[in-house]
């Protein structure tokens, strides 16, 4: 076999085991979550769950990585195109899409966060990442002469990423938000806050 076709099964059966954490993981309370159900919902041995990863700690943070990438390719996309709200609301409406989509991985995560330290500090790495993406978008904006003169880029990024984050949260917790409306009002204060009328 060839190292490529190794790398490719290997690849497949750690995608696997991440579908397996997810299912194993919900709806359960981090301490009673365990490596052997993710290795039931797989099935496969625990010494293929140990070639992967070293615990439960791990493959969540897994998940939560692979999470974090997406969140950061929707704060990458050019916001300049001329069309400032529509790009805005292009970002929030991923945002809330992916908010949805990995709603029981921030959950779980959220959840284990407070008990282990590896998961504690990846919140701050993923919203500091977060923001520093959102910084850089508005830094552009700013030289396209887009965003308003006067504004504060760093505080605007820490304000704006918070206001969304939360504001999705707490809409997907049951403040009976319907998306469109969530994402339209949010895109109207984002604008309103940053850009030239």
């Amino acid at each position: 076999m060839t190292t490529e076709g190794r790398t490719t099964r290997g690849e497949r059966t750690r995608a696997k085991l991440l579908d397996a954490a997810r299912t194993a993981f919900a709806g359960v309370p981090w301490n009673r979550a365990r490596v052997e159900d993710v290795c039931r919902a797989a099935g496969v041995g625990h010494g293929t769950y140990y070639a992967y990863f070293a615990n439960k700690e791990a493959i969540l943070e897994a998940l939560v990585r692979r999470h974090a990438a997406e969140l950061y390719g929707l704060a990458e996309q050019p916001w300049t195109s001329g069309d400032v709200e529509n790009d805005v609301r292009r970002v929030i409406r991923g945002f809330v899409a992916l908010s949805e989509a990995d709603r029981d991985i921030r959950e779980v995560w959220f959840a284990a966060a407070p008990s282990e330290p590896a998961l504690h500090d990846l919140v701050s790495e993923v919203r500091s990442q977060f923001v520093a993406r959102v910084r850089a978008a508005l830094v552009a904006a700013g030289e396209a002469g887009l965003a308003r003169a006067d504004l504060d880029v760093d505080v605007a990024a820490t304000a704006l990423a918070a206001m969304v984050e939360q504001t999705v949260t707490l809409a997907q917790r049951g403040e009976g938000l319907p998306t469109a409306r969530l994402v339209d009002g949010l895109t109207d204060l984002w604008v309103h806050a940053v850009y030239r009328a």
